[in-house]
């Protein structure tokens, strides 16, 4: 009888995830070898394998890893206390670095397979699901002190998260400085920046 898997140690699992991402975010795809992730996570090549099989794997499970990861330092960062619209800014500027870094990474993969192309998007989903929760309660918390006019807060962190998403992706031109565009966010958001409703649609309750 053979005996039992060995249980995946959580610690290390994070090592190589870290160690992946840090790869994808400075090289590009094709040149990210599992040999300089083993090398990176400092884990031999069968261990990295009995964690992720695949590079795309690797990828895929890393990109989860990151989202969460992001989400978690929305979260610290609301905890911190201070200035709303400068955790805003924080916030948006953290997530925007992160997922920008990633981006060429997400083309590649979702031009290899349509089964590793939408499991990515999946993530992606997901974990945007997550961020968008973690930055309704930033924006709540601003509305509270009255820093912020929002009228619909959900809504609000979906246009923040599809304008990071477009921003990252770029559009063939220079990509917008981080703190550009969270400035631009925080233009429309503030309470002293809204713009005068016109008369005809009457006063806002």
């Amino acid at each position: 009888m053979s005996e039992p898997a060995r249980p995946l140690d959580p610690d290390r699992s994070r090592r190589i995830l870290e160690a992946g991402m840090r790869l994808f975010a400075r090289m590009p795809y094709a040149d990210v070898h599992m040999d300089a992730v083993a090398a990176a996570a400092g884990v031999a090549k069968p261990t990295l394998y009995r964690y992720v099989p695949t590079k795309e794997a690797l990828f895929i499970a890393g990109l989860a890893w990151t989202l969460s990861d992001l989400r978690e330092g929305i979260g610290a960062t609301r905890a911190a206390g201070g200035d709303e619209a400068a955790r805003l800014e924080a916030a948006v500027t953290l997530v925007l670095e992160r997922v920008g870094q990633l981006s060429p990474a997400l083309h590649a993969i979702e031009s290899r397979s349509s089964e590793f192309g939408e499991r990515s998007r999946r993530v992606l989903r997901e974990g945007f699901d997550g961020l968008r929760e973690a930055l309704a309660a930033l924006l709540r918390d601003g509305i509270a002190a009255g820093r912020f006019r929002v009228a619909d807060v959900d809504l609000a962190a979906m246009m923040i998260l599809g304008g990071i998403r477009m921003a990252a992706h770029g559009s063939g031109r220079a990509a917008p400085s981080t703190r550009d565009v969270a400035a631009f966010f925080l233009t429309g958001l503030q309470a002293g920046a809204a713009a005068p409703r016109p008369a005809h649609l009457g006063a806002v309750a």
